[in-house]
């Protein structure tokens, strides 16, 4: 018997979900019915074996309760409701016409008022508006049922009923922020359902009368709420943090102890503490420092690399630098555009005197003859036999090239289990031609396109983040100046450092393949 009470009162003193308020046990020997008002009677024994029923099922309540309690911690609610709902069952008998005592009332108060929490998490207003109903009816006095029940009532729509339940609440108890809150926001959305009823039946013909006003009160309000929960939520933050310090430091005087070492002082070891944490970053960012130099030198030992594997494709094809840059030197030695044609002394000559003159009528040659459809047919066209002009269309060949290139575009980084990969590439759209004119070829492009981008973390396969990218002006001219515009934007992750960072190199690494694209587009053609 006694080892039953000491567990149940052990339990009786353990956190709740909600912190539900238990009268005091009744199971410590002292409970109403007392051995010694039953000593005379006649039933004494019944009343004794009734004792010991009423204090089983009573430890039997509480024990679902706290085993409830678990599974609502667990996120588990169904089973969490169904546990509450067999704990009530088993006080059904000893509350029978609601004549319990305050500890079986109090308990039975405590498991509706849980069952009404988890109904309100799951949005089922109906069943919590019910359950809350009953705790009020065991307890018609118990803020929880009532700030529950206003709740619920509030989102099936009936706030008239909410607002006066709510008011009967802050008379028993006028300090209660939550129902104070909950006040204001059914008054709120009162004063809003009957400015819709009032537009419904001509009100909205009524402009001017103050609407405004009230919609900057209601805001006003709306922000002064959000930032007393938000400064509530960082006062809790702060000392559950320095909740966990205090406990840290009992653990490290407690270790300092068994090794007959005298206890440090809080203010001491959060000094100590703080240092550490200073030392720490201070090394993780040297580190961290020193793989980017490591990462940039090699980098740019690539890039002299590729530049004089470049050069050297250059000089096979004739070019000198100014020209692969997109200018060159004419003959009176000043700096000119690539595209600026110049002729030279024998094409002057060739060409010769191009003045326009006089024809006569005499001198008119002869029409030429159609060709006949037994006539070979030449392998250039007619209108370019000189072979003064000729455009070639690339612009299906250049799309195709280009997603290619740019869907094989990654990043990544030596120390790191990130990385960059394209998961969607669209809108490639534009132009491009290939143009021999006076003997010389140009590469002629237009295009844009549309790109999609994830930041994969390698160790565990979850995405951390994800952007879109928008390159509006693929073009010879950009490619020329080396002026590539890239229009980054993030829709998750963007604020984690370590995927900006990526993010950063991964634009680098889209520009050396559009760079790649050039380079191939010159090659092929």
């Amino acid at each position: 018997m006694s080892n039953l009470t000491d567990t149940t009162s052990k339990m009786a003193l353990e956190p709740e979900v909600d912190d539900p308020d238990v009268p005091p046990s009744l199971l410590d020997g002292n409970s109403s019915d007392s051995d010694d008002e039953s000593d005379e009677s006649d039933d004494a024994p019944d009343t004794k074996k009734s004792s010991v029923d009423a204090e089983r099922l009573l430890a039997k309540a509480l024990l679902l309760k706290e085993e409830g309690n678990e599974k609502f911690k667990n996120g588990k609610l169904d089973l969490a409701i169904r546990t509450y709902r067999k704990g009530t069952r088993t006080l059904k008998g000893l509350n029978e016409a609601n004549s319990g005592d305050d500890q079986v009332k109090g308990l039975l108060v405590s498991l509706q008022n849980n069952m009404a929490m988890v109904f309100a998490k799951q949005a089922k207003w109906k069943q919590c508006a019910d359950v809350s109903k009953s705790a009020l009816s065991v307890d018609p006095v118990n803020i929880k049922a009532i700030f529950r029940r206003s709740v619920a009532l509030r989102n099936l729509g009936d706030l008239d009923a909410a607002k006066a339940l709510l008011k009967e609440g802050l008379k028993v108890d006028p300090s209660s922020k939550d129902l104070r809150k909950e006040l204001i926001v059914v008054k709120t959305e009162s004063d809003k359902a009957k400015k819709r009823a009032k537009m419904a039946f001509g009100g909205a013909f009524n402009k001017g009368t103050g609407g405004l006003y009230e919609d900057k009160e209601e805001e006003k309000l709306r922000k002064e709420i959000k930032k007393k929960e938000d400064e509530k939520r960082e006062k809790e933050k702060k000392e559950k943090e320095e909740k966990e310090r205090k406990r840290k430091w009992e653990d490290e005087c407690v270790s300092r102890m068994s090794k007959s070492e005298p206890p440090i002082s809080y203010e001491d070891w959060c000094e100590e503490k703080k240092k550490e944490e200073e030392e720490k970053k201070k090394k993780k960012k040297e580190e961290e420092d020193r793989k980017r130099k490591e990462r940039r030198d090699s980098k740019k030992k690539a890039a002299t690399a590729s530049s004089r594997s470049d050069s050297s494709d250059d000089e096979d094809l004739g070019l000198k630098k100014e020209q692969v840059r997109g200018y060159k030197i004419n003959s009176e030695g000043r700096k000119t555009s690539f595209f600026n044609n110049e002729l030279t002394k024998e094409q002057k000559e060739l060409i010769g005197d191009i003045t326009p003159k006089p024809i006569a009528a005499t001198n008119c040659p002869p029409p030429a003859p159609l060709a006949s459809d037994s006539t070979p047919t030449k392998s250039a066209s007619v209108w370019n036999s000189a072979g003064t002009w000729e455009e070639k269309d690339t612009s299906e060949w250049c799309q195709g090239r280009l997603k290619d290139i740019l869907k094989g575009t990654v990043a990544d980084e030596d120390c790191s289990s990130l990385v960059v990969k394209v998961s969607e590439l669209k809108d490639v759209n534009g132009d491009a031609s290939v143009v021999v004119s006076r003997g010389k070829k140009r590469y002629i492009f237009d295009l844009s396109c549309n790109l999609k981008f994830e930041v994969w973390d390698s160790d565990d396969d979850t995405v951390l983040g994800k952007g879109s990218l928008s390159l509006p002006d693929i073009s010879s001219t950009a490619a020329s100046d080396g002026d590539w515009e890239l229009l980054l934007s993030w829709k998750k992750g963007g604020g984690n450092e370590g995927v900006k960072r990526l993010g950063k190199q991964f634009l680098d690494n889209i520009k050396l393949s559009l760079a790649k694209f050039v380079q191939v587009f010159n090659s092929e053609f």
